[in-house]
């Protein structure tokens, strides 16, 4: 008798989580190395923990319906152009977008009533990272979550840990672009 087994899933499920783990690591070294330029401006350390959860959340979420829709056989695996996988694009991509504007509201709004401060950039700043970020990150869960089902695999095991690593390390690189842009 097998006390450990070794099945599809479980080796689906740890080798993401190995891959979330590496993921992580690496956007935290980027964001050591950028850290000095990211906390010059006042209200980033309110922002950062916010925008890097976001992006893993929204990009799992659109994951998880797709996945959900191939194996409900509503979304076909070779149909990338089809309204119910338009809509959700677009809805992930609106979502983002007015998260990112609330978030940087919110960090403006807080380091104006801690700080004294007002720094019009907090409004900007995630606005834009959040734009780049996911113009990289939300294609990217659709073609991996498509790749996933057609090579046999439970997207719901590998997308959740994959997107949010994907999703930290371009969001460092996305608010060091911002940040560098304004």
């Amino acid at each position: 008798m097998r006390l450990f087994a070794w099945d599809k899933s479980f080796r689906e499920i740890f080798f993401s989580q190995l891959i979330s783990i590496f993921g992580g690591l690496i956007a935290g070294v980027f964001l050591a190395i950028y850290t000095d330029s990211l906390l010059l401006i006042p209200g980033m350390f309110i922002l950062i923990p916010g925008f890097l959860e976001m992006r893993g959340n929204i990009s799992g979420a659109f994951s998880a319906r797709l996945s959900s829709g191939l194996f409900l056989k509503i979304v076909k695996p070779y149909e990338f152009r089809t309204k119910i996988v338009k809509g959700n694009l677009f809805a992930s991509f609106l979502l983002a977008v007015i998260t990112s504007f609330v978030l940087g509201l919110v960090a403006f709004v807080l380091t104006f009533l801690l700080f004294k401060v007002v720094v019009i950039k907090l409004l900007f700043i995630p606005v834009i990272a959040g734009i780049l970020a996911n113009a990289v990150e939300i294609p990217l869960a659709l073609v991996a979550t498509f790749y996933l089902f057609r090579r046999g695999h439970d997207p719901n095991n590998i997308m959740g840990p994959f997107v949010t690593s994907t999703g930290d390390v371009v969001s460092v690189l996305a608010l060091i672009i911002a940040l560098v842009v304004l």
